[in-house]
């Protein structure tokens, strides 16, 4: 099929994810809302790919109606860092520089869009959080011999930790979204032709040593500092934390990799362990931290 027909097959999968957002697949929309966009714009030049758009977004309203505002304003919110993937993808930028940029692209507009929608409606997070789980809370309360104010002292705890974690929600959120959308726009991509540069083998992923640093900083702090301290360094340590843990099960999930690949073990093997520990064993992260600080796996490969 020509890049005509292939374009409208894009555009087709574009409208597709749009007509996906007001339904119950929405959290599974999120993650695939960028990839048609970075393939379309990757393909097409700039006049071309804004008329394609354009076109989608007339679909989309066409649709839904009064329903379509919703798909429509994501379908926006996400424009940007599509265009700036796609455009990395056409100057041939390596896969990391363009995982990271379009990461930090949504991030700073997932900061901006809160900042912005929390001082036109006057919005205190923390406060709405804790209402809403107090509602819910509420609603499951039957007879029980909890305190009368366990509900209240419960949902203001549980709004004031969502909130803390936020940068850390957004941050996880922004990575995911920027990885999923290059493993697929990328395969998308090459079945056309297009040719884009791929992240190395998982197996040869690793992190820094200094992060280990940080993260026992990280950890020390967050056992000195009281856990109903609302500061700078509570919310750091906080944040920090759980980010670097998700690194470190990242790094996990590359030592199994790289470890099957010695061992020659079948490709399902280090991706079943990966699957297993991570379902029932959270502190999955403690062996990438390993694997970071000692060169444990030279004493693989001298017994391979």
């Amino acid at each position: 099929m020509n890049i005509g027909w292939k374009s409208v097959a894009w555009s087709a999968a574009a409208l597709l994810v749009l007509l996906s957002i007001p339904t119950p697949f929405v959290a599974i929309t999120l993650f695939l809302i960028m990839v048609p966009m970075v393939i379309l714009y990757t393909m097409l030049k700039p006049i071309s790919f804004a008329i394609h758009i354009a076109g989608v977004g007339v679909a989309a309203f066409a649709f839904l109606g009064a329903y379509s505002l919703l798909p429509l304003v994501f379908g926006l919110f996400f424009l940007i860092p599509s265009v700036v993937m796609g455009h990395l993808y056409k100057r041939r930028a390596p896969a990391r520089t363009v995982v990271t940029v379009t990461m930090v692209v949504v991030l700073v507009q997932l900061l901006v869009e809160l900042v912005i929608f929390s001082i036109q409606y006057d919005l205190n997070l923390s406060s709405e959080l804790a209402g809403l789980f107090e509602d819910f809370l509420n609603r499951l309360e039957t007879n029980t011999v909890m305190p009368a104010d366990w509900v209240s002292e419960t949902s203001v705890y549980v709004g004031d930790t969502i909130t803390k974690m936020l940068p850390a929600v957004l941050l996880l959120s922004s990575f995911m979204m920027a990885v999923i959308t290059h493993v697929i726009a990328r395969r998308g991509l090459g079945l056309m032709g297009i040719v884009v540069p791929g992240m190395s083998a998982m197996r040869n992923w690793m992190l820094p040593r200094s992060l280990i640093f940080y993260y026992l900083i990280a950890l020390l702090l967050s056992f000195t500092i009281s856990p109903d301290s609302t500061g700078f360094w509570s919310t750091v340590t906080a944040n920090a934390v759980p980010v670097l843990q998700f690194a470190f099960t990242i790094q996990s999930m590359a030592f199994f990799f790289y470890l099957a690949d010695v061992k020659k073990w079948n490709k399902a093997v280090p991706v079943t362990i990966n699957v297993i520990l991570l379902l029932i064993f959270p502190p999955f992260y403690f062996i990438g931290l390993l694997d970071a600080a000692f060169p444990i796996r030279k004493n693989f490969v001298k017994k391979g």
